[in-house]
């Protein structure tokens, strides 16, 4: 099958190269490819760099369309508007996928009949906080059991990053939702589903990415994680899975024994507890994990930057009633109108 990669960029001079490299590197025919960039305003090298990809490989079909609205969705549906292949497989500017990866996503999506299916995220970090917060993405304590994250056997999932679709769930459930700037992939898989059709992982789909280097980068990135999923929530209730209610729900009592402080030696004793307790389990599990390479205070604070910031974020959302720091918008969902008339350079 013809297969078309969207890629939704903004300002990623220092990690395109790598990853359109490998995507003209792949062991899958590169006259049935197409490689969709679609650049939300980036203001750095990013375009002279596809420039000169574009002029060393004369023969690949590489296309550059703007993305006048700047976030992921938006870009994602003018690029999946503007492919012609029968599957679609939306990347990232920060991953460098392996080089089976496109024959891959073709054999499972053959095999499994799915309307989309994906694989294995590997995170690689590139500083030493960076190699930590690797280590914690891809850890049960750290992001939960998804099989794309902590691996698995191949079958049927909630979920996948970065799916390869199949053109027709497009006709049937509509494009991305442009209202949600994060979360978009989960929330489209949600839809996915609840109109019957199926979702695969196959761990023989490989990708490596890089993740943020920085406790503030981490902290905002999972925040905003956490206060999109409940707009996933309002939009889909019954989507709630049992490891994202432990962040909330953990951060939503420290807070409350923490008001009653000043009111109760008892919660000044349960909140000293639980601390401790939290705090012990983080050092035992990041001990158990030095030996990839991450520092014991890196490890324990990336950990720590996961829950808080995932639940704290999850828990702002929820009070403010998606009013602040952003601001909920109704669902955009828009219908499947291919033929875009972006122009490509």
């Amino acid at each position: 099958p013809f297969v078309s990669i969207v890629l939704p960029i903004r300002n990623e001079e220092r990690h395109i190269e790598a990853c359109i490299t490998r995507l003209l590197a792949q062991d899958y025919p590169v006259d049935r490819m197409e490689i969709i960039v679609v650049d939300g305003g980036s203001d750095d090298d990013t375009r002279p760099v596809l420039a000169r990809l574009q002029a060393r490989h004369p023969d690949a079909d590489i296309r550059l369309l703007d993305n006048p609205e700047r976030t992921v969705p938006p870009a994602l549906n003018i690029g999946i508007r503007a492919a012609k292949g029968d599957l679609i497989v939306r990347m990232d500017g920060h991953t460098v996928p392996d080089a089976d990866y496109v024959s891959a996503c073709v054999r499972a999506s053959r095999h499994s009949g799915a309307a989309s299916v994906g694989g294995v995220m590997e995170a690689v970090g590139d500083s030493p906080f960076g190699t930590a917060v690797a280590i914690v993405v891809q850890h049960r304590v750290g992001a939960g059991d998804a099989a794309y994250r902590v691996g698995g056997e191949a079958g049927f999932v909630d979920t996948v990053p970065f799916g390869a679709f199949r053109r027709p769930v497009f006709e049937r459930v509509g494009l991305f939702d442009e209202s949600m700037i994060r979360n978009q992939d989960y929330e489209m898989n949600v839809r996915i589903r609840n109109a019957g059709e199926k979702i695969y992982f196959d761990p023989a789909i490989r990708f490596t990415y890089t993740p943020r280097g920085s406790v503030r980068a981490l902290a905002r990135q999972y925040f905003e994680y956490g206060w999109w999923r409940v707009e996933t929530l309002r939009r889909h209730p019954a989507s709630l899975r049992w490891r994202q209610t432990l962040p909330p729900a953990f951060v939503a009592t420290l807070v409350v024994l923490l008001l009653l402080v000043p009111w109760s030696v008892y919660a000044a004793a349960l909140l000293a507890l639980l601390l401790l307790a939290y705090a012990a389990v983080l050092i035992a599990v990041a001990r158990r994990e030095t030996h990839r390479g991450a520092r014991l205070l890196d490890l324990v604070g990336a950990f720590a930057t996961v829950h808080f910031a995932w639940g704290s974020g999850f828990l702002v959302s929820l009070l403010s009633r998606g009013r602040y720091p952003y601001r909920a918008r109704p669902p955009k969902v828009p219908p499947y109108d291919p033929g875009s008339t972006a122009t490509a350079r």
